[in-house]
């Protein structure tokens, strides 16, 4: 005969083991637990200081294996009535609540600021660094940061000084790459214990367009007077003036550099400097990034070349320059350079 539930069962139903258990474990796996320490934390500063209220801290495997033993002593001390067993298991306990204390406080006032991340080309490795500062009068040992799945470092951290780590995240597109949320741990002392914080700061790294393979011609070259006598020699030399950042080296003046020691620039009258405008209309290539991935080969290759050079772009130009700031200058406007205006057929 069938009974049907009672109005008690109904209201207080209670879930099955299995089920809890399985959300359990759920919420216990690394990703799951990562998220949830992480949930309606608002973005890090570029600088901040480790409290205690963001520190975590559980023993290691390490750390669980000593517990077992620590705990088969006391049972054998127990069963046995014997002194010095419960001498050594109390000893035992007592060195790792102190091991306990000292990798919390490994990580505790430790201040993290962003060092700079260095530009990248799409396909390579963005570095992003932070600098750790310990301003106490303690050193703080085997400080290490995870990002992505992977750990790097260990590093030490002398008391009143500042060291620079870095993590690296894949660069797989161009653009404005944000950096990942990571972790920031130690198991000093003994890796009986492992602390950890997670953060996640508002910086940034520009991944420049993959270059396309070298051996793409340029357009015609144009001068900045319209004549281009100058690069074939007929200009009269007018002179030499002090060099300045950003001049073409092959007119450094290198036997009066010799001479004189001094960074002199040859001048000529009557001509024009080399002067290449690279075009986004006059790249190869239906695909847009295929475009600026020959855009950005051209900008290197002018650039080893010692040639002025300037970058036109849809609705956007990069003015005639010359140097290392103005060739990071005009990969990084092709780095920006936004997607949905890239096909203008």
């Amino acid at each position: 005969m069938a009974t049907s539930a009672s109005p008690f069962s109904k209201r207080f139903a209670f879930p099955k083991p299995q089920a809890a258990t399985r959300s359990l474990a759920e919420i216990l796996s690394k990703g799951r637990l990562a998220a949830w320490l992480a949930r309606g934390r608002p973005s890090d500063p570029p600088s901040f200081v480790l409290g205690r209220r963001r520190i975590y801290i559980l023993p290691t495997r390490f750390g669980l294996a000593f517990g077992g033993v620590v705990l088969a002593m006391l049972f054998a001390s127990i069963n046995y009535s014997a002194s010095l067993g419960f001498a050594l298991t109390f000893l035992l306990v007592g060195l790792g609540v102190a091991m306990l204390h000292h990798c919390h406080a490994n990580l505790l006032g430790l201040e993290v600021s962003f060092a700079g991340a260095s530009p990248v080309f799409a396909g390579g490795e963005a570095r992003f660094r932070l600098r750790l500062s310990n301003p106490g009068r303690v050193p703080r040992y085997e400080i290490a940061l995870g990002a992505e799945g992977r750990e790097f470092g260990p590093v030490d951290v002398p008391a009143g000084e500042s060291v620079v780590i870095a993590f690296g995240v894949p660069a797989t597109r161009r653009g404005r790459l944000e950096a990942p949320r990571f972790s920031i741990a130690t198991r000093h002392p003994g890796a009986l214990f492992r602390a950890w914080t997670y953060a996640r700061m508002d910086i940034a790294c520009i991944v420049y367009p993959e270059p396309a393979p070298p051996g793409i011609p340029r357009p015609a070259t144009r001068t900045e007077r319209g004549s281009d006598t100058a690069e074939r020699g007929d200009a009269d030399f007018a002179g030499l003036r002090n060099a300045l950042p950003g001049d073409p080296p092959r007119r450094i003046a290198w036997k009066a550099y010799a001479r004189t020691d001094e960074l002199l620039l040859k001048e000529f009258a009557g001509g024009g400097d080399r002067v290449d405008v690279l075009d986004y209309d006059e790249a190869p290539g239906k695909d847009p990034e295929q475009r600026l991935s020959v855009l950005a080969r051209w900008c290197l290759d002018a650039a080893a070349e010692g040639m002025s050079f300037g970058l036109r772009l849809p609705g956007q130009t990069v003015p005639i320059g010359s140097g290392e700031s103005h060739l990071h200058r005009c990969l990084e406007a092709l780095a920006l350079f936004p997607a949905a205006s890239e096909d203008r057929q």
